[in-house]
């Protein structure tokens, strides 16, 4: 009889490719891995991986037996956990999730209703989440980097625009064309969500023709947070499109100047591990979603 022990080690040697990584998420030895996967093959009777040049790869019978446990042990998994540390943890929910805070209230939650399934979400830089993806931690992230591990399978939702935007009354300028535009911002405060603005000093260089001469007066790893503070008349600020747009209908913010032709827009991409393709719970939600203010 199979155990719980051999199909969660399956499960992880089917979701990393390889029965190495599949081990290490185990923290198990390579040897002991292939142990239990030869007991689980023994116990149902038919192979359930062949090797390839880079690790293995499922075969039928694998592939069935994935979609028959894997739901039910990601579930099991934190019970399993708690039981193994002398605690009984809860079940977790169906579908594990992760994204930038911004990207979930503004993309996601706009669009969940009676349908959509149970969720444990998670907040995170894109590299953190594409790592808790890769180890099996989360089903389905959200990222605006194109992550390149082997076993994931990214899709591109879309983009999203730049707009420069600052309270009615902190407009600077008026500037007819670019160049004065950077003559106007000479010294203005600026609210920014990260003090190294990768995105303004590109603006300012690329676009405006001189570095960040800004004043940096508010720095706010909230894109929320950055909108408010700027309707607040605390400074200028270059925001995606949907971060600004509930504040530009209500007359809070205004659009500087139209930079949205000269800023590159910044793109958006659902990723799951391929294994998980498989997984019609997963791939519906994945295929739901959408760029913030697009859907």
């Amino acid at each position: 009889m199979a155990t719980a022990e051999w199909l969660r080690t399956f499960v992880a040697i089917y979701r990393s490719g390889s029965v190495t990584e599949g081990a290490g998420l185990r923290s198990l030895s390579q040897p002991a891995a292939s142990q239990q996967l030869r007991s689980l093959e023994r116990s149902v009777g038919t192979p359930l991986f062949v090797r390839n040049r880079d690790g293995v790869d499922p075969t039928r019978s694998g592939r069935e037996l994935y979609v028959a446990v894997a739901d039910a042990l990601d579930r099991l998994e934190p019970v399993l956990t708690g039981l193994d540390g002398g605690a009984l943890a809860p079940s977790a929910p169906a579908l594990r999730f992760g994204s930038s805070a911004e990207f979930f209230a503004y993309g996601v939650v706009p669009h969940l209703g009676p349908e959509a399934p149970d969720l444990a979400v998670r907040f995170g830089t894109d590299i953190d989440l594409v790592a808790l993806l890769h180890h099996g931690e989360l089903d389905v992230v959200v990222t605006t980097t194109d992550p390149t591990r082997r076993g994931l399978a990214p899709v591109l939702l879309g983009t999203t625009r730049y707009t420069l935007v600052a309270a009615p009354d902190r407009v600077p300028g008026p500037a007819a064309d670019l160049t004065e535009l950077g003559r106007a911002l000479v010294g203005r405060d600026w609210v920014a969500y990260s003090a190294e603005l990768p995105r303004t000093r590109r603006f300012w260089q690329t676009s405006l023709g001189r570095p960040f001469a800004g004043s940096l007066r508010l720095v706010a790893p909230d894109l929320r947070a950055v909108a408010g503070a700027v309707a607040r008349g605390l400074g200028v600020s270059l925001l995606p499109e949907y971060a600004c747009a509930a504040g530009l209908r209500s007359g809070d913010l205004v659009e500087v100047f139209p930079v949205g032709d000269v800023v590159p827009p910044e793109p958006w991409f659902a990723v799951t591990r391929e294994a998980d393709l498989v997984r019609a719970q997963v791939a519906a939600f994945a295929g739901r979603l959408d760029v913030p203010g697009d859907g």
